[in-house]
């Protein structure tokens, strides 16, 4: 039988950690791109190989569970293998593990997708190490909704707020001058604090009652390349709300053209951060989180 083979080992590092003391995010997506990396590679298809053959290999979604937390100098380990292989798509399955005891911390299934069709050779290694995608790692409150078309200019007539409005640098590009997805789940991260703020919450007093925030399970789609220097906004709203869970969207465009380049369907709860658990939302709060509801044509 196929089994899930290691693919990335690393440690947590203090300046990866949010107001929570746990690892951000967006270092998840990173674990997503170094261990498809390393995937492909035993697969026989790495970044070199690649090259040779000419093929162009982009993430179109990233599906991510965060279900236990990493917190400093804690080890982690990745393993992987293709649940699902096509013609020009892989969908990849990475479980982010804690070494220490094996426990899962989170599950990340990546789409992965080729301009050309994948050789013959490695198609048939993928074939072969085909796993069965866990039902614990299937998409649990995100996945119903499919974005419509979409600009920049339309976005606030929608109910979308303003979240965030950068640069993007060359520091934060792969090999082809692109944006790797890990920086576009940090604008997400990001601009996090903003619509929280939007929503009603005042930050700096979270921070003293010793709250945050948390995502505990998003669904990102990668539209359209961002490359080094360019202006990027980023607009969010609130979805839906419950007594613990809020639903939102993230929307992340290119600001000269208007275009939708990325977006994400996030899951987030308040974190209490002294007894480190989910804590629910105030009789005040959810009134107010009533109003702030945006109702897009999905």
């Amino acid at each position: 039988m196929p089994e899930l083979v290691p693919t990335y080992t690393t440690a947590v590092n203090t300046w990866q950690c949010d107001e929570n003391d746990h690892l951000n995010v967006q270092f998840y997506t990173e674990f997503a791109h170094e261990a498809s990396g390393q995937l492909m590679a035993r697969l026989g298809l790495g970044p070199r190989a690649q090259v040779e053959s000419g093929l162009l290999v982009r993430p179109t979604e990233d599906h991510i569970r965060y279900l236990r937390e990493f917190r400093v100098v804690e080890p982690v380990e990745v393993h992987s293998a293709p649940v699902e292989i096509g013609e020009r798509h892989m969908l990849a399955y990475h479980e982010v593990r804690h070494p220490a005891d094996g426990a899962i911390a989170s599950t990340i299934r990546r789409r992965l997708e080729s301009a050309t069709p994948w050789p013959a050779a490695f198609r048939a290694r993928a074939e072969a190490a085909l796993v069965a995608l866990p039902t614990g790692a299937r998409p649990r409150s995100v996945g119903t909704l499919a974005l419509p078309a979409l600009d920049l200019a339309a976005a606030p007539r929608l109910g979308l707020v303003e979240t965030g409005r950068t640069l993007v640098k060359p520091t934060e590009c792969d090999e082809r001058g692109e944006l790797l997805a890990r920086h576009q789940t940090g604008r997400f991260s990001d601009g996090a604090p903003m619509l929280w703020t939007h929503l009603g919450f005042d930050r700096a007093g979270m921070q003293r009652r010793q709250q945050g925030s948390i995502v505990v399970e998003i669904l990102q789609h990668y539209r359209q390349p961002l490359r080094a220097g360019d202006a990027i906004v980023l607009m969010g709203g609130l979805i839906e709300a419950s007594d613990k869970v809020l639903r939102v969207v993230h929307c992340l465009f290119e600001a000269e053209s208007g275009t939708l380049a990325a977006w994400a369907e996030a899951v987030g709860m308040k974190f209490d951060q002294t007894i480190r658990k989910i804590v629910p939302f105030s009789d005040e709060e959810r009134a107010c989180l009533a109003t702030r509801k945006i109702h897009l044509p999905f």
